[in-house]
């Protein structure tokens, strides 16, 4: 018995030794690949540089020309099939090499230990083809391919799953490798997103501090009341201006980002971009994000985007809230104020206040940028429109309590105006319109929530 332990444990060691000589032999070459493929935005860059890798190794091991001459081998490992006389001897050896790396790869400490040596080289690689951006997104994607296997590809699903069995042991030597190289990848963000996450719990109460002032964290409480809804002297879907009373009401401080949209889609399959009913949208939803937990780079505290009225009305039920009433949505940015914009001076101070066409360099911003309306919401006007829960239609003519909008209709509101719309769309009273499976670069929402 103690003979045969002490053979196996030899020809294991042997075995290591061999895997890391050919993997070092080939490091650069496949490094290389792999990073070239990432900055083309390959989906999957990794199997890509194994297929390339798998062909430079048999070139050189094997002696082959074309990868067409391993697929007799390939069917074999995989369906069975029959191997012909002529090609058995080379299918042996393909199937060693293959064997080989498997094993070996599955052995976290062999597998780390070659990673290690070869991560001064990758990180060279990255920055010398610019690629630190495009590896962070890959890295994303493996970590959550890696936490959950429903997250992955299915080609890669089942390529993890033949050489892991995701096993919980491997698994972590990887995230743990993976996690390290983000880290190394971006050092200067280990202080920059402190400071960053701590302004934002402070003026959009994202995490709650344990502040028994605030009953709902992330939230500011509007105290019932009357206020006149509409315009004299806007658009016809502004008028009448009606006096209108609402109950208390808790409303978000922030637009809802991409980092708490993708807090709740990471929880909840149903609202992932590749998971969330096609009837529930125009085929755009979550254009910008590049996969299911993956956001646009840097857009991690900029509003969520491209999210239909169901999107949205989903999310905030999800999350123990509701959409926000039309109604609701004016009395909160009006902060008791009934002129245009809810400041003085009008136009001329906007620019304090909100993002739009002349401010903005086209494109949408981090929440909380700009200063709070007297209620202290931020964003209200500008930055991105806001789906509320009405059905769009002519107001009434009567004044009215908590008014939920027409019981029936085509298109659903949209308040407050955007990054690419001119100043007088970020008016308290301006309406629009849009089919509620519309989804929009410059649409997000905020929720909001009973005493």
């Amino acid at each position: 018995m103690a003979l045969a332990f002490f053979s196996s444990v030899h020809l294991i060691s042997a075995a290591a030794d061999k895997f890391q000589k050919l993997a070092q032999e080939f490091q650069e070459s496949a490094i290389s690949d792999f990073i070239g493929f990432t900055t083309k935005g390959e989906r999957y860059p990794l199997l890509h540089t194994i297929s390339e890798l798998r062909f430079r190794v048999f070139s050189e091991k094997l002696g082959i020309n074309r990868k067409v001459e391993t697929r007799a081998c390939s069917l074999n490992r995989t369906y069975g099939v029959a191997v012909p006389n002529e090609q058995k001897k080379f299918c042996q050896d393909y199937d060693s090499l293959v064997e080989l790396a498997k094993k070996s790869i599955v052995q976290t400490f062999l597998f780390e230990k070659i990673y290690l040596n070869a991560e001064p080289t990758l990180l060279y690689e990255i920055e010398r083809q610019r690629a630190r951006d495009a590896v962070r997104v890959w890295i994303r994607q493996k970590l959550n391919c890696l936490k959950d296997e429903y997250r992955c590809g299915r080609d890669e699903r089942k390529m993890i799953k033949r050489m892991t069995k995701f096993d919980e042991e491997i698994i972590k030597t990887y995230i743990r490798i993976l996690k390290n190289l983000d880290k190394k990848l971006f050092p200067e963000e280990q202080i920059a997103t402190i400071i960053k996450t701590k302004d934002l719990e402070t003026l959009c109460g994202f995490v709650d501090q344990g502040d028994t002032k605030t009953a709902k964290p992330g939230m500011i409480l509007i105290e019932s009341g009357n206020f006149k809804m509409g315009s004299a002297e806007g658009l016809p879907s502004e008028h009448p201006v009606r006096e209108v009373k609402l109950d208390e009401f808790w409303i978000d401080k922030c637009e809802v980002t991409n980092y708490q949209f993708l807090l709740a889609v990471a929880q909840h399959p149903f609202l992932r971009k590749s998971t969330f009913p096609r009837k529930f949208h125009d085929g755009n939803y979550l254009q910008n994000w590049s996969d299911d937990l993956v956001p646009e780079m840097g857009s991690e505290l900029k509003p969520v985007i491209h999210v239909s009225w169901y999107a949205a009305r989903h999310y905030c039920n999800y999350v123990g809230k509701r959409l926000v009433s039309e109604a609701e949505w004016e009395m909160a940015a009006r902060g008791g104020i009934e002129t245009a914009y809810p400041f003085e001076g009008g136009t001329e101070f906007l620019a304090d206040y909100g993002w739009f066409r002349e401010n903005s360099g086209g494109k949408i911003h981090t929440t909380a940028q700009k200063m709070s309306n007297p209620n202290e919401i931020f964003d209200i006007n500008g930055n991105a429109w806001e789906w509320v829960y009405d059905w769009f239609g002519l107001y009434s003519n009567i004044n009215s309590t908590n008014p939920q909008g027409p019981e029936i209709g085509k298109y659903r509101v949209l308040r407050g105006g955007s990054w690419s719309d001119p100043a007088e769309y970020l008016r308290s009273a301006m309406r629009r319109d849009a089919l509620p499976t519309s989804t929009y670069n410059n649409v997000g929402f905020r929720c909001a929530a009973k005493k």
